[in-house]
């Protein structure tokens, strides 16, 4: 065989191995609910605040009945929420999922903001010494969905939120809510 037959054969041995993947990963790309390349499918952000603002205006957490009432509720909303373009069809079911996994309506069940660093004498957090602080939770929470009991034990706060996924929405006091 000639030189110019052997690059030729390595030319097209190279388009079958690497093009040829890239070809049809871009045709897939093309089909609807295919993640492939090029894919301008955005994910379900609905643990934003506006979302959790939302559904705590038409379900309020705090004197839900129960928690299957509560769920249901959330998925009447989450309809409006679509209607009203707060949140893409396809994501209603990511948001009635997380009300399923809410503590709203269930008993004696919190979502309790943790400390995960104390307080030092010195009003600087133990784990940062460079930033001030007042209360443990100055220092950084983690949300955990424990009893009210627990979450005194722990030195935690118990969120105003249903959930640990919108914890950050809802300041124990109010105070940062806009």
């Amino acid at each position: 065989m000639g030189m110019r037959r052997i690059s030729a054969v390595v030319a097209v041995a190279l388009v079958a191995a690497v093009g040829m993947p890239l070809i049809s990963a871009a045709k897939r790309s093309g089909r609807p609910g295919h993640r492939g390349m090029g894919s301008r499918r955005s994910r379900c952000n609905v643990s934003t605040c506006a979302v959790a603002t939302a559904l705590e205006e038409a379900c309020p957490c705090e004197v839900a009945p129960s928690h299957g009432q509560y769920v249901h509720c959330v998925a009447h909303a989450a309809k409006g929420l679509v209607a009203d373009a707060t949140i893409a069809r396809r994501c209603r079911r990511r948001v009635v999922r997380l009300a399923a996994e809410s503590v709203c309506g269930r008993a004696n069940t919190v979502a309790c903001l943790v400390p995960t660093s104390s307080c030092a004498d010195d009003g600087t957090c133990v784990n940062d010494p460079n930033t001030d602080c007042g209360t443990d939770t100055d220092c950084g929470t983690q949300c955990e969905t424990m009893t009210p009991d627990e979450c005194d034990a722990a030195n935690g706060i118990s969120s105003q939120a249903g959930s640990c996924a919108s914890a950050g929405c809802f300041s124990p006091s109010g105070a940062f809510l806009e």
